[in-house]
């Protein structure tokens, strides 16, 4: 959205645009800094692993349908197993995430907590929760339900 400003009597109005192809860039250059996830052979290169994994959350697909999609993508069996091996644990996984979120980030915005916004959409869910019940979201009724998806 354009911001508008007063400055010596004129109205300015600045325009900052960010392309898909701004951020794909952005996070392949991030992620792999933090993450490192290695080579997993001469057909599964971590850079072709990064933009398959990529590819497949901008599209809310499945690993094996971006590599499926991608010219010069892995196999998706080439790509599960790179990540199988490559992966940390998940606390160590998590421990990444975060730094690579804060990473480049000016020093004064790091030192203290900021706010944060995030919008919550709730998809009416009528299963049973796979292993965990905390892997449904409960509010209250909407289409029918109190369990969602979140």
């Amino acid at each position: 959205m354009p911001t508008t400003s007063t400055q010596e009597g004129a109205l300015r109005t600045y325009h900052c645009t960010i392309t898909a192809i701004d951020i794909q860039v952005f996070a392949e250059l991030l992620l792999p800094k933090y993450l490192r996830l290695k080579d997993h052979g001469p057909k599964c290169r971590a850079m072709r692993l990064w933009t398959a994994l990529l590819y497949a959350a901008a599209r809310i697909c499945s690993l094996a349908a971006a590599c499926a999609a991608l010219a010069d993508a892995p196999s998706a069996t080439a790509a599960h197993d790179a990540l199988l091996a490559g992966l940390p644990t998940s606390a160590e996984l998590q421990r990444r995430l975060n730094r690579a979120l804060q990473g480049d980030l000016p020093a004064a915005r790091r030192r203290r907590r900021q706010p944060l916004a995030i919008d919550l959409t709730l998809i009416p869910y009528h299963g049973r929760h796979l292993r965990d019940p905390d892997e449904v979201y409960r509010s209250h009724a909407q289409g029918g339900t109190t369990p969602f998806h979140a």
